[in-house]
């Protein structure tokens, strides 16, 4: 094994586990709206604190023009949202709008992207843990939100699993095959599919989780604290690193 996939390996394990566990957890039991809303307002701010506070920082020093590479990535994913992929937090009038197997291979594709940041991250040791928080972040209510659009149009719990599985395995899968592209890439050229990331999980954020702390009367103090310990989290994790 290459010392570079050898390094990717432990992220590789650690995003399967988390795709493949946040997936099967609304099949263990029925799960409450306001217990839902916690779960997004938390890991919109543990993406805010790791971009503000480490993914932004790390970028600026590696790709002069981040700042165009991270506003690319953020209207990009907007306008696939809005017109291109399902939106996997909008459950309401599913039927009406497309079937299961569309916001499967939709929400796919994403995770392959993901990959293949997390792989070209991987060789840019600086950035790579603060890539990794990001999307792990994201990745359980994104899976939690699949698999509950699964059991919503009537998918049997085999087949649920097994697709969840197979979604689990693309982001280890688009890293391993971003390190065999990128291996001898400049740290510049790798900063750029970083940057555009950046700007993904800023929307992902902002569009994706971030309302739920406020898009509901009840509750909006609870979810208020619950964005403000993910982002207290990640600089608490920040101060430690560098102290």
């Amino acid at each position: 094994m290459q010392p570079e996939a050898a390094h990717f390996l432990p992220y590789a394990i650690a995003i399967f586990v988390v795709s493949f566990g946040g997936g099967l957890i609304p099949l263990l039991r029925h799960w409450p709206h306001d217990q839902l809303q916690v779960l997004m307002s938390l890991s919109a701010g543990v993406i805010l604190g790791v971009l503000f506070l480490d993914l932004l920082p790390a970028v600026a020093q590696i790709s002069p023009h981040f700042y165009v590479y991270t506003l690319a990535g953020f209207l990009a994913l907007f306008v696939f949202e809005k017109f291109v992929f399902f939106h996997p937090h909008e459950t309401e009038d599913l039927a009406e709008r497309r079937s299961g197997l569309a916001a499967y291979v939709s929400i796919s594709i994403h995770s392959l992207v993901d990959g293949v940041v997390l792989g070209s991250s991987a060789l840019l040791p600086n950035v790579a843990p603060a890539v990794l928080f990001a999307i792990v972040a994201h990745k359980v209510p994104d899976t939690f939100s699949l698999a509950s659009i699964l059991t919503y149009f009537g998918f049997r719990r085999r087949s649920t699993v097994l697709l969840l599985l197979f979604f689990a395995v693309l982001t280890p899968l688009g890293g391993f095959a971003a390190l065999a592209l990128l291996r001898n890439a400049s740290p510049s050229t790798l900063g750029i599919p970083v940057a555009l990331a950046t700007g993904t999980f800023l929307f992902i954020a902002t569009s994706d989780l971030l309302p739920h702390t406020h898009g509901h009367h009840e509750g909006r103090y609870r979810n208020l604290a619950a964005m403000l310990a993910g982002v207290a989290l990640i600089a608490l994790a920040h101060r430690l690193h560098f102290d």
